[in-house]
């Protein structure tokens, strides 16, 4: 609301200076802002304020009948996985009151209720008991609805959704056959379902720069218009036949994509795209653009909040700005396809990448290199795969057939992201503070205005090239990363833990590995760790010992502690692989490791029974974390794994000290905390290993708040990358691979 009343009163400034000075582009400018304003402001006010989101407020149980839209699993939550979806409200009972409501609400259902809710169709009405809370304030929706019980189906998804739902799933069975990457890549390409994408192909896909493939954008729909008319020409359709062929694409696109906000972004950017490559250059084609943007913000204004709305929109200026100039250039020495294939990802990646920078922290150095390597492969993936979608309805095997082609071109792209990632300098990380995004700013600007100039010197293309060559052969060492004197790091490791204490020059003891083994492998190399004196492991779950491979993978281990429980097996399995030979050790109670001057305490571990499904992470596993107390050169770090209420009780109640200077927050930082345990700490530091995109909402503003009052400060790896403490004399020093 205050940013809709800023953008209504500057908008009407704007206008009324350019009424008087008659300066109309002026006043077309602030008529828009004070549209904006005024759509912003009373959507702002219908979503934030009623009876739902004051029944949110209140934390109120109630009973809501509403249509759903696909939702999908998480990996795993408190208690098991999560389901989560948008759902369209129809009505709401509760408190004596019952209101008809139109608005958009978040629903989730955890544990044993997330079958039941995972089996109702998109498009279907179900009645549901669900408690309600406030959404986050750049969530588009009234209220987040946690299911209570299983859903009631009330009514059938239409004719429609079942046809969509009945193409996806017809999708997916095309290419099941296919080995995992392009199996979970082709149904990614065409309609963004990354639901089967492991963690491990994600963060490949995020390294060289090739993210944008796999979300629904409006690449992926010029790509597919293109191909459509080009065989409308073909088949001698002109005129208003050609324009027909383009609306069933853009509809189909839409429709077989669910039709939520970022698909509709990514219809209103590939028509952007379409018309600036067919119709009049470069001052056409940012009329189009403005058009675009105007328009999606008045249907949605939660998108000038959106990340992914900013980078389509930069992306989409600097391919019009200059990819088209550059393109002409190169073609006095290069091939005219190639000269588009080098300019493209260019202009893209240059437009975007101080935004890029401030989400992850990284210059992706072999982003424009990958993207000019898959080029050739991006267009006919995603092609072919629309047709095995449609196909599918007709014929399975001939769907099947044209997967197995779609699966050819994903199976490229899946080689490009390991070889790119793979490389030692694939990503620099570069601090995403106001000052070192200035400089990467006036950078890109710079490369901007000089690149006409080198790509008139085929000589000066190759020494650059040359270079880049040998950029990616070795590692770009990170300004102040690690510092000279470190005691304790927590790695950047995504949504999980790894925590890495130094013992001498190479040696360490680490505890717990994060979900991924490069990305803990990543952060020892950065710390220059060659061998792990004990490898400690607080409880199974993936995100604490999925990385273990990567923890062993060019290091000698000496021991592994665990807490002797091997659920869930999976986990354990992982462990027995990496570390065949290691001599394990049963943490209990009272038990004390040491290596150098470095010693680790055990103080509780909790056994418990095992109530959930096979392979299933539960909450009682979570409380089983070992909870330990490590010190080094007088300093003391209290970590706990995922322990929750119930395990930090037990803490509270069996340990008579749990003082350190240093918290790393259990769990992530969820909502499931004990504010006694937090405080019996007396924690000056509080580190939150989290990772900034999980569907779990850490670490909760809740738990933010209470560990905030008990006077520790804050540092969270999602915003400031891998932390690293240590003493200095009376004095506690934090340094961070990037500023937060």
């Amino acid at each position: 609301m205050p940013l809709a009343c800023a953008a209504l009163g500057l908008g009407l400034i704007v206008w009324g200076l350019a009424w008087w000075r008659t300066r109309w582009l002026l006043a077309a400018c602030g008529v828009a802002l004070v549209i904006a304003g005024l759509v912003g402001g009373s959507r702002a006010w219908f979503v934030r304020e009623g009876p739902i989101a004051d029944w949110a407020r209140q934390g109120a149980v109630v009973t809501l009948v509403l249509r759903t839209d696909g939702g999908r699993v998480a990996e795993s939550g408190r208690g098991g996985p999560l389901w989560l979806a948008t759902a369209t409200l129809i009505s709401a009972h509760g408190r004596g009151e019952r209101w008809v409501s139109g608005t958009t609400v978040l629903l989730s259902a955890s544990g044993e209720l997330t079958q039941s809710w995972a089996a109702v169709p998109a498009g279907a009405t179900v009645s549901a008991v669900v408690r309600l809370s406030p959404a986050a304030p750049e969530e588009p929706v009234s209220a987040w609805a946690r299911a209570r019980a299983s859903p009631e189906v009330l009514a059938g998804p239409g004719a429609l959704d079942t046809a969509v739902t009945t193409v996806r799933a017809g999708l997916r069975a095309a290419v099941s056959g296919l080995p995992e990457g392009p199996r979970a890549l082709v149904p990614a390409l065409v309609v963004g379902d990354t639901d089967g994408m492991p963690e491990r192909l994600r963060e490949q896909f995020r390294v060289t720069g090739l993210t944008h493939l796999t979300a629904v954008s409006g690449a992926n729909l010029t790509l597919l218009l293109s191909a459509m008319l080009f065989a409308a020409a073909r088949l001698g359709a002109v005129g208003w036949w050609r324009r027909g062929v383009a609306v069933v694409g853009v509809v189909s696109f839409v429709l077989l994509c669910r039709a939520e906000p970022s698909v509709l972004r990514a219809a209103a950017m590939g028509l952007v795209g379409l018309a600036a490559l067919g119709w009049g250059g470069t001052r056409q084609g940012l009329r189009y653009l403005s058009w675009a943007v105007i328009g999606l913000l008045l249907v949605d204004p939660w998108l000038c909040r959106s990340l992914g709305f900013i980078l389509s929109v930069c992306a989409s200026a600097g391919i019009i700005l200059w990819a088209g100039r550059w393109a002409a250039v190169l073609r006095g020495w290069l091939p005219g396809w190639l000269a588009e294939a080098v300019t493209v990802p260019v202009a893209a990646q240059l437009a975007t990448q101080p935004i890029v920078t401030a989400i992850s922290g990284q210059v992706s150095v072999v982003g424009v290199v990958a993207n000019l390597v898959a080029g050739p492969l991006v267009g006919p993936g995603p092609v072919l795969g629309f047709i095995a979608a449609g196909a599918s309805v007709v014929s399975q095997p001939g769907a099947a057939a044209f997967g197995w082609l779609a699966g050819g071109f994903a199976q490229g792209l899946v080689w490009i992201a390991e070889l790119g990632s793979a490389l030692p300098g694939a990503a620099m990380t570069w601090p995403a503070g106001a000052v070192p995004l200035a400089v990467l700013t006036v950078a890109c600007v710079t490369l901007l205005a000089g690149l006409p100039m080198l790509w008139r010197r085929p000589w000066l293309v190759g020494l650059l090239v040359a270079g880049l060559v040998l950029s990616l052969a070795r590692p770009a060492p990170i300004p102040g990363w690690p510092p000279a004197r470190w005691q304790v790091v927590s790695c950047d490791v995504g949504q999980g833990d790894a925590t890495v204490i130094a013992v001498g020059p190479g040696r360490a003891i680490v505890v717990d590995t994060g979900p991924e083994p490069a990305l803990v492998d990543r952060c020892l190399d950065q710390l220059g760790i060659t061998e792990i004196a004990w490898l400690v492991l607080t409880h199974l779950h993936a995100d604490h010992a999925g990385g273990v491979a990567g923890v062993a993978a060019g290091r000698r281990v000496g021991r592994l502690l665990y807490s002797g429980i091997t659920e869930p097996a999976g986990g354990w399995r992982q462990v027995v692989t990496a570390l065949p030979d290691v001599p394990r050790t049963v943490a209990v109670p009272g038990m004390v490791v040491a290596a150098g001057d470095v010693q680790v305490s055990v103080l509780a571990v909790r056994s418990f029974v095992d109530t959930g499904a096979a392979g299933e992470d539960s909450a009682d596993q979570n409380d089983s974390s070992i909870v330990m107390r490590v010190t080094t050169g007088g300093l003391r770090v209290l970590l706990s794994g995922d322990l929750e209420e119930s395990g930090q009780g037990n803490a509270v109640a069996t340990v008579p000290d749990l003082s350190a200077e240093v918290l790393l927050v259990p769990h992530h930082g969820s909502g499931h905390q004990l504010p006694a345990f937090l405080g019996s700490v007396h924690a000056s530091i509080a580190l939150v290993s989290v990772g900034a995109d999980n569907d779990y909402g850490h670490p909760a503003a809740r738990t933010i708040a209470t560990v905030a009052g008990t006077g520790a400060q804050i540092y969270r790896t999602d915003r400031h990358g891998s932390i690293a403490v240590a003493r200095d004399g009376e004095e506690l020093t934090v340094t961070t691979q990037r500023s937060g």
